[in-house]
């Protein structure tokens, strides 16, 4: 007869506290048994008080006098299990509700990481992925036959239920792969011993199945090393570091930090604060020289305040201020939320093929000088009042306005079209859906020095096709295929050579989202020459 069992790997660094912890959720320690190279410690929670049954009171008068107020008693129990020969070897089978109290202590996507070194991929029947591109963000897919390497870009998988390639070690029902693993096997539990070692024997082997998926950076030592690149990075002004252009703080959702006035505070041990006002915007040079000027070295200890009249003050770290990424010995770091993430080298290949397969055309540069002679000349006219089409200025619509003069795009650049109003009887709002057209192609034109300023420009163009595509918006063109045309200050060929990956991670999310209504997506790639 099969056992099931949920397995988990316990972090070693986290053993005192899992102990701390078990004693006080009640779980009472038992017998210790030793089996092979494993100690096997039970606990059990023997004195459950119970918990009260809701509907008691409410149907008192229908039970006998004699019956005593009854109580739900759900038991639970853990067994931990430490490697006599190897301290780092520990694991946990939980019984009941006691998976609820681990998750402090556990090896994330340990689970995960032993499937992909033996699993059997074509046996796939469940998996639940997160979204990083495109409309999903969760996903639960079931499968009567699963293709191998069927997997998309932005995806990552979380959690599988497939079977193992070697039947006779780990049986042959299918197992559940995800923090933890939990299989049926006809094993009792003091013969996990040859499962626990199977499994310090599998991890060592390289992987057999190419998974994409996100893990959590969990070593101290590597999130001290992303902090200290993270620092130098700032020191030396490099601007692989951005400030996160949206951000929600509490129920206010701040896409644009000037709404802010801000200030930067740094406290050393010593309990001394530094602060600086950094006015109504955040410069990361300007953050950059806060840290340079009071030494920082701590940046935990480093943070900003954001104020504003109608919604007070808020303090965030500057971890979670910054997009940062960076790249070491092959694999891909990231901030997110103040916490570092790594996306495995099988994701940032799916996202690399789906981001190849975009359409990109290097057009010609915007030169700065002739720019600067356009906006002379007009400003002139404008001030002894010559007639002039508008009092437009700026860069990107001399840009457009050339194209259109010179390659005859259609110019649609501050031409706004009308949207419905949500609540009736209210004001319909106006959107510029895009800046140029041309040969049945609707094209989103941004000129711009860092990736991550463009992530609000492709989100723009995203639904400005969403609503042209679902009728909200009425415009007299045909359009087949949607564009972005990016101006960059870089020599830049193609579109993976931009090291923000939250940039790519939006580029894959229009790509999907124009694909999806049928439209071809496309890219231009200028360069910006600002030689004088």
């Amino acid at each position: 007869m099969g056992n099931t069992y949920n397995i988990y790997k316990i972090r070693p660094n986290k053993y005192d506290e899992l102990i701390e912890k078990v004693e006080k959720v009640d779980l009472i320690e038992q017998k210790t048994i030793i089996s092979g190279n494993y100690e096997m410690t039970f606990y059990f929670s023997e004195k459950l008080k119970g918990n009260e049954i809701w509907w008691w009171t409410t149907y008192r008068e229908f039970f006998n006098k004699d019956v005593k107020a009854p109580s739900n008693h759900f038991f639970y129990g853990l067994l931990i299990c430490r490697n006599t020969d190897d301290n780092k070897e520990i694991y946990a089978v939980s019984l009941g509700k006691s998976h609820f109290y681990l998750s402090k202590f556990i090896e994330f996507d340990f689970g995960i990481s032993l499937a992909v070194r033996m699993a059997d991929e074509n046996t796939i029947l469940l998996k639940k992925s997160r979204y990083f591109t495109g409309t999903k963000r969760q996903d639960i897919s079931s499968y009567a036959s699963f293709v191998k390497d069927s997997y998309e870009s932005g995806e990552s998988v979380e959690h599988i239920k497939l079977k193992a390639t070697d039947k006779e070690i780990w049986g042959e029902k299918n197992i559940i792969f995800a923090d933890s693993i939990q299989m049926d096997i006809n094993k009792r539990p003091e013969e996990l011993v040859e499962i626990f070692n199977s499994i310090s024997d599998t991890v060592k082997r390289n992987p057999i199945i190419n998974l994409p998926k996100l893990e959590a950076v969990t070593d101290e030592v590597l999130v001290e090393e992303l902090d200290n690149e993270l620092l130098t990075s700032l020191l030396d002004h490099n601007f692989a570091v951005g400030i996160e252009e949206i951000r929600a703080f509490g129920i206010n959702i701040c896409f644009s930090y000037s709404e802010y006035s801000y200030e930067i505070v740094y406290r050393k041990k010593k309990g001394k604060t530094f602060r600086r006002k950094l006015g109504n915007s955040l410069d990361i040079l300007e953050i950059a020289k806060f840290v340079e000027d009071e030494k920082v070295v701590n940046l935990d200890n480093l943070k900003i305040q954001f104020k504003r009249e109608d919604s007070g003050v808020y303090t965030s770290p500057i971890k979670e201020v910054v997009d940062y990424y960076k790249e070491l010995e092959g694999y891909c770091y990231f901030l997110k939320n103040g916490e570092w993430f790594c996306f495995n080298s099988t994701f940032m290949e799916y996202l690399k093929r789906s981001l190849d397969n975009i359409e990109t055309i290097l057009k010609e540069d915007l030169i700065e000088t002739e720019y600067l002679k356009w906006r002379a000349e007009k400003a002139e006219n404008l001030d002894q009042e010559v007639v002039t089409d508008n009092k437009i200025l700026y860069r990107e619509y001399y840009f457009n306005q050339k194209l259109s003069q010179e390659e005859g795009y259609v110019l649609l650049d501050r031409q706004l079209k009308e949207i419905r109003a949500i609540e009736t009887g209210k004001r319909k709002h106006k959107i510029e859906v895009a800046d140029l057209y041309k040969d049945k192609e609707i094209i989103s034109v941004k000129i711009a020095s860092k990736p991550e300023s463009l992530i609000y420009n492709i989100e723009q163009s995203k639904t400005s096709i969403e609503l042209i595509m679902q009728k909200e918006v009425n415009i007299e063109y045909t359009i087949n295929s949607a564009a972005l045309w990016f101006v960059f200050d870089k020599n830049i060929q193609k579109i993976t050579d931009i090291s923000s990956i939250q940039f790519l991670l939006a580029i894959d999310s229009w790509k999907k989202r124009i694909e999806f209504f049928g439209l071809k997506p496309k890219i231009y790639i200028s360069k910006h020459n600002k030689v004088q």
